[in-house]
């Protein structure tokens, strides 16, 4: 009986490991290499149409929830809110909170969550 009993549970546990294991089958690109010296990530050409096809406009925008993300009043949302940390970039919300592992439902992908920080680290100007 107890041999039977043993069998059992060792049988779901091992169903209960197999169960629980997660793969993922996506592969992430590679993050573009940083810019050359001296060119610098453009916000108005390269940040802001981020926003635009991660669909994040759809909720910042004009008199709906901050900051405000469209083309005309993203930088002067994001930097008035304090969420862009130039001394550590990469503890800037506008950064992080939208990571691939962030906690918003949104996420960047790992292309433009480079591109986000590239242009936090380059002093992150209104360009």
């Amino acid at each position: 009986m107890n041999k039977i009993l043993l069998n059992g549970i060792l049988m779901a546990l091992t169903i209960v490991m197999i169960v629980s294991c997660q793969y993922k089958f996506t592969v992430e690109p590679a993050p573009p290499p940083p810019p050359p010296p001296g060119d610098t990530t453009s916000f108005s050409l390269e940040v802001v149409p981020i926003w635009s096809e991660q669909g994040c406009t759809g909720c910042h925008s004009t008199g709906s929830t901050a900051p405000d993300l469209t083309p005309e009043n993203a930088y002067n949302s994001i930097t008035s809110m304090g969420l862009v940390n130039i001394d550590v970039p990469s503890e800037s919300r506008i950064y992080y909170y939208p990571l691939p592992g962030g906690s918003h439902f949104a996420k960047y992908s790992v292309a433009q969550a480079a591109t986000v920080l590239y242009w936090i680290e380059e002093g992150a100007k209104d360009n």
